[in-house]
Order: structure tokens, then C-alpha cells, then sequence
């Protein structure tokens, strides 16, 4: 059990390191001593494999997106949220963190993407961007159960093939009373990253984290950010006349609509807002 870990956040890190293969403890050397299975350091980061370049540029769009993860990796989340047509519900997850002390608490963004959305929280994704701790396949995760006090997973559920294996992990490596924040889309068009999988509707994603307690499921995107995503891919399609080529050049054209989704400020409030959302968070606990 690991109540509280002080330290820095590699310290941290390298207490609770598993084989993502066996689950046998890993020390400073990365090499399962019971499978042999290992990892490799490159620099700070700890790698134990996560998406090949292949699958990377696999899809045309992603392979934009990836060129400017990895050399604007700083920027991208301020792009997103600029040029996005979603709009995150605000307040939805710096509360969350604020409830933990990160100082002595291990809390992981699970498929962080390229946010570093606090010094102290572990990094963890299937690409090698530079904010990036851990590297992994995230179905197996190189962590010690019950390690975490908590989690974030920010759309990133729709992109793992086998969804109940990456929540099984998270519950595996919480500890009891542990904490998960989950933003998973519902009304979004598909957008790979570099694959996309599945959707969920409120009751689903209740039924998804079944062996949890569920403190709380939100809209956290609302109506408008579900509708404009679509309005723009539909523009594209039409203006396009057919040709790949040229839907591609007019996609990023639409992005002059983003703007609209402002009004999911007060869309998002609605009685009825979960019937079209874009997205909805869900909070979930460990059971003691």
C-alpha cells in the first residue's frame, strides 16, 4: 500500500515501477527479474513500449497533428483549445487535482497527450512527446498496485481498443479510495489519434465503470461543441465535391466557426443538455 510518497515526481515514480508484463516489482535497471521483461531510459523518460511509427501515420490527419505534437509539443494544448471545436465544461479538472496533495499524493494523467497539467503529476502516454514520464501500451501499465491516490483520463478512452482492459487497469493500480476523472466523447465525428474506437452515452459509461463507486457523471461538453464539430466536417464534405484532397484543405478553413461553441457556457446547464452532448466526465472511486 502506498498512502504517501514524498519526494519528486521521478522519485516517486521509480517506487512504484511494475512489470507491465508479470506485475513483479522493477528496480532502477528497467529488467524483470522474474519474465524479463525491459524497459529503456531516454533521458528522464522511462519507455516500455507505446505507438510505432507506423501506426502514428497511419491516418492523414494524424500525421499532421503529430508533426506538431512533437515539434510544438508546448503549444498544442493551447492550439487545441483555441481551435477546437469543443469547449471543456469549465472547472472540471483542476478541482479535481486541487483535492489531492500532490506534493505527497501520486496522481497520474493517464494518455496525457502533450499536457503537463501539473509538475508534480506523472505523465503517462503511448507516444514519447517531451512531457512525457512514462511510455506504455496503456492496457499495461508499468505500476505497482495500488499505487495511485488518483487520475485523470481526458479523451482517451475512445482511442484504446479494448476499453474494460484500460479501466481494469486503472482500477489495479488505485488504491482503495482512490480517485479517477474521466472525459469520454459522445456526439464528436471521428478523429484518430492515432486510432479512435467507440463513443459512450451516459448510462454506458456507467455500466463501463462498473467495478467502481461512481461519485458524479457531468455533461463535460455540451450541445453546441457536438454540433459545430459535425456542422464543420459536414462543410468540408460538402464543399469538397468529393475530392480528398480538397476536403482537406477546407477543413481547417471551418475552424473560423470555433467560436461558437462559447455558447455551451450556458448551453451546457441545460435539463436536457445530455441528449446531444459532445462529451461527459465521470468520477469515480476505488471501493475501500
Amino acid at each position: 500500500m502506498y498512502d504517501t510518497i514524498a519526494g519528486t515526481r521521478q522519485d516517486r515514480l521509480l517506487e512504484v515501477l511494475a512489470c507491465p508484463r508479470c506485475r513483479a516489482r522493477l528496480d532502477a535497471s528497467l529488467v524483470c527479474a522474474v519474465c524479463g521483461t525491459a524497459g529503456r531510459r531516454d533521458g528522464d523518460r522511462l519507455d516500455f513500449g507505446g505507438f510505432g511509427a507506423a501506426e502514428l501515420t497511419a491516418d492523414p490527419l494524424n500525421r499532421i497533428k503529430e508533426l506538431v505534437k512533437t515539434r510544438f509539443h508546448r503549444l498544442y494544448p493551447a492550439a487545441i483549445r483555441l481551435l477546437s471545436p469543443v469547449l471543456e465544461r469549465p472547472g472540471l479538472i483542476a478541482p479535481f487535482l486541487a483535492s489531492f496533495d500532490l506534493d505527497r499524493d501520486l496522481v497520474a494523467d493517464l494518455g496525457c497527450g502533450t499536457h503537463r497539467r501539473d509538475e508534480r503529476i506523472v505523465c503517462v502516454d503511448g507516444g514519447a512527446y517531451g512531457n512525457v514520464d512514462v511510455v506504455t501500451d496503456l492496457r499495461r501499465l508499468p505500476l505497482a498496485d495500488g499505487c495511485l491516490a488518483g487520475g485523470v483520463s481526458i479523451a482517451v478512452l475512445e482511442h484504446v481498443p479494448d476499453p474494460a482492459a484500460h479501466i481494469a487497469e486503472m482500477h489495479r493500480v488505485l488504491r482503495p479510495g482512490g480517485r479517477m476523472l474521466v472525459f469520454v466523447p459522445f456526439m464528436q465525428p471521428f478523429h484518430a489519434s492515432p486510432f479512435d474506437f467507440q463513443r459512450y452515452t451516459e448510462v454506458g459509461l456507467r455500466e463501463q465503470f462498473g467495478a467502481f463507486e461512481v461519485r458524479s457523471v457531468r455533461v463535460g461538453a455540451g450541445p453546441t461543441s457536438g454540433m459545430l464539430w459535425v456542422l464543420q466536417e459536414w462543410l468540408a464534405m460538402v464543399l469538397s465535391f468529393g475530392s480528398r484532397r480538397l476536403y482537406r484543405a477546407i477543413l481547417p478553413l471551418t475552424w473560423v466557426l470555433s467560436p461558437l461553441k462559447l455558447l455551451d457556457l450556458l448551453l451546457v446547464h441545460h435539463p436536457m443538455a445530455a441528449q446531444a452532448a459532445s462529451g461527459f466526465v465521470i468520477e469515480v472511486e476505488k471501493p475501500g
